[in-house]
Formats: structure tokens, sequence, C-alpha cells
């Protein structure tokens, strides 16, 4: 543990340093809050404030903030290190370290993700004063089991960010593996629409996937809202796809190690 936190320390100041980068990956989510918004304020406009899909504009606008500070813990810089250092090779330092490579992994996205956490929570906790009554707050009671979720979440998404990007071992087209990663992410997740908003078939498809329980959980926790799974059942389902994406990874670094070989000096 104390190699990882070293590498959590050293993370968070490459990620401070540059900041311009650091700016940049916060403007860009708060510009597409801004624009959902302004569309869900159209669309309850629209409706005579009629609520939609059971969510009152109250419970959507707060559900808009939650999943931005949710969803952009972990920005495109951040997600993308690891596609980026394979392709330029510079993973060959990674593979030498006396440090498991998937907690290397961990500890360089948790450096990077603790700064960007807490500027989202202190824009989420003032937009939550400045609009006051226009806003459901968080439910007190479920805070606790909503962080523990909010918690499992992103490690889940961790985990599948660290699989998915050792992929570009295979492929030259890392940004297109990025793309599909992140769209696949966002949609399923809900982080754009509630996934309660989804079509029936859509929505059961969606809850067959790890996406929901890295978003759409702990937001619903928040919320004081009913999950779709009994509560118990959402965790072991967090835990298990934890646990799988930690197999199938170590079982894939593990091919690619015995047909890995390095040149240079």
């Amino acid at each position: 543990m104390k190699r990882f936190f070293k590498l959590v320390s050293l993370s968070m100041q490459g990620a401070l340093f540059y900041r311009a980068a650091f700016l940049l990956n916060l403007c860009t989510p708060l510009i597409l809050l801004a624009g959902q918004f302004m569309l869900w304020s159209a669309l309850y406009s629209l409706g005579g404030d009629a609520p939609i899909g059971g969510y009152p504009r109250e419970r959507m606008y707060s559900y808009l903030l939650l999943a931005f500070f949710i969803n952009n813990l972990l920005t495109w810089s951040s997600e993308n290190d690891l596609s980026r250092e394979i392709r330029k090779g510079t993973v060959a330092a990674r593979c030498i370290r006396p440090v498991p490579f998937l907690t290397q992994s961990l500890g360089v996205m948790t450096g990077k993700m603790l700064p960007q956490a807490l500027l989202n929570l202190l824009i989420t906790a003032a937009l939550f004063c400045l609009l006051g009554k226009r806003l459901q707050l968080p439910a007190p009671a479920f805070l606790p089991l909503a962080a523990g979720s909010l918690i499992l979440g992103v490690l889940l998404r961790m985990m599948m960010v660290s699989l998915l990007s050792l992929l570009c071992f295979f492929t030259t087209n890392h940004i297109g593996l990025t793309w599909l990663r992140t769209t696949l992410t966002e949609f399923f997740s809900g982080a754009l629409i509630p996934v309660a908003l989804f079509p029936g078939w859509l929505r059961t498809l969606s809850y067959c996937t790890p996406f929901p329980l890295m978003l759409q959980t702990p937001v619903s926790l928040f919320l004081g809202e009913g999950t779709p799974l009994p509560l118990p059942l959402c965790f072991l389902l967090q835990l298990f796809w934890i646990l799988l994406f930690w197999l199938l990874h170590e079982w894939l670094y593990g091919r690619i190690r015995r047909n890995l070989s390095f040149a240079g000096g």
C-alpha cells in the first residue's frame, strides 16, 4: 500500500502541475451540464412542469448535478494515460517497475481523480446552495450507502478502463477504442439520460451490463430512490464485476507479457 500511495501522490502532483489541461478538462463537462439544464428546462416547460418518467423538475436537476459530479471524476486525460503510453512505448517503464501493473494503473488514475473530485464537489455544492428550492436535496439517511456504492462504482470504472486500455497492444486505432468505451459508458450508465427513462427492453439490457452500477445506482441512492434490484444484490453485482474485470485484466496482461519485447536502451 505504501507504493500505491506514493504513485497516487506523484500522479496528483503531475495533474496539478499542468493547470491548463486541468481547467480544460473541467470546462468541457460544465458546458455539457449547462446544455443539459437548458434542454430539460425546455422539455419541462413544454409539458407544463409535469413529471417526465416519474422525475419532477427538481429531482431531474439534482440528478444532472450528481451525474456531472460522478461522471467527470475520471477525465478524458486520466482515462487515456495508459492508452497513450502503450502507443508511444513509454509503457515499458510500468512493465519493469517492482509494482503490479494494475496497481500502477489504479494509482495513476486515483491521483488524477482526487483533485478533480474536490473541484467537482465544490462546484456541485455551490450549485445546490445557489439553486436552493429548485433542487431535491440528497437523502441524508442514504448518504452512507450512496458513498459506499460510489466508491465501488468508481473502482469498477477504473478496472474497466485499465482492462480495455490493454487492447491498445493489439490495435493502432486506440482513439476509436477510446470513443467506443466513452460512448457506451456515458449512455448506458445514465450520465446523459436516467436509465429509468429508457424503453423497457433497453433498460433491461442496460442492467445486464456493469455501466448503470457506475453511476445510476449511486445517484439513485443519493436521491433516496429505489434501485431496480434489491440493494444487497446491487452491491454484490458491483463486487462481481470488479472481480471479473480483475481476472480478465490479469489473464490478458499475462498473455501480453509473454509476447512483449523491448528494444533500445
